[in-house]
């Protein structure tokens, strides 16, 4: 755990300094991606201003689970979603075996060698609409706390392992960034309150492609609006990444190298 620590804190001083070398492009992309995500929360507010509304769901509350949703991926971005885009890059480029041969794990030479400081700024912009949405409601437990950080664990984990499937693909999907696109468009129905979609698509979300783990359940505990299920989603969870580890070492064997 020290040696993985080291390594992180070795790469992001590196990172850090090569961005710092030119700040201004550096703080204009941070700006332009906290713009970017504060789109869709203005959008809700004009919707709830308009008089219009998700029914039995508050403005504050909606926000509250587009701002989970943001910290995750402000959390997931830079520290190994980065998998997704550097083994695009390598496998593209016909570099990949570089770290296949350096003495740490392919899977953990691909994340770690893939952290981008850039993507903070999800991280700023999720602490503003969390901020926001916090300050706007009565303050909860510690048992409320409790749950939601419990489940916020969980929301990285499947933000983990979309990673992985994600860049397990690449292996055969040569050099095809509409991964992300796949992404984007799965995901977004996380950033609404689970129960405004059908009884098919709310059992979809939570048991086989758990993505109201990523914002919405773990919102609900702050809210007090924990579902029963969300038990049954976090084993889930454990489960769709268990398949995604699997998943990226199995497409990881059958890789078949530049010379292939």
């Amino acid at each position: 755990m020290r040696g993985t620590l080291a390594c992180y804190a070795a790469v992001m001083k590196t990172r850090f300094a090569e961005r710092m070398a030119y700040r201004t492009d550096f703080f204009i992309s941070l700006i332009m991606m906290l713009a970017g995500d504060m789109m869709l929360p203005l959008i809700t507010l004009l919707i709830y201003k308009s008089g219009a509304s998700f029914p039995g769901w508050e403005l504050h509350e909606v926000i509250m689970i587009q701002a989970v949703f943001t910290l995750a991926k402000g959390i997931a971005f830079p520290f190994f979603f980065g998998i997704v885009w550097n083994t695009l890059h390598h496998v593209r480029e016909g570099t990949y075996d570089i770290l296949l041969i350096k003495p740490r794990g392919a899977l953990f030479m691909t994340m770690i060698s893939g952290f981008d400081i850039d993507d903070f700024g999800r991280l700023v912009s999720g602490g503003v609409l969390f901020g926001v949405a916090i300050s706007n409601m009565p303050a909860p437990g510690w048992m409320q706390w409790l749950q939601f950080a419990l489940l916020f664990v969980f929301s990285l984990t499947v933000l983990f392992a979309f990673s992985l499937y994600l860049s397990g693909l690449l292996f055969k999907w040569v050099g095809s960034s509409r991964v992300y696109d796949i992404f984007d468009s799965m995901t977004m129905f996380g950033f609404y309150p689970g129960t405004i979609f059908s009884r098919k698509f709310q059992n979809m979300f939570l048991y086989v492609i758990p993505i109201a783990m990523i914002g919405f359940l773990p919102a609900s505990a702050l809210l007090g609006r924990l579902p029963d299920a969300s038990m049954a989603a976090s084993f889930i969870c454990i489960a769709f990444l268990a398949a995604g580890l699997a998943f990226w070492h199995y497409m990881l064997r059958n890789y078949t190298s530049a010379g292939g």
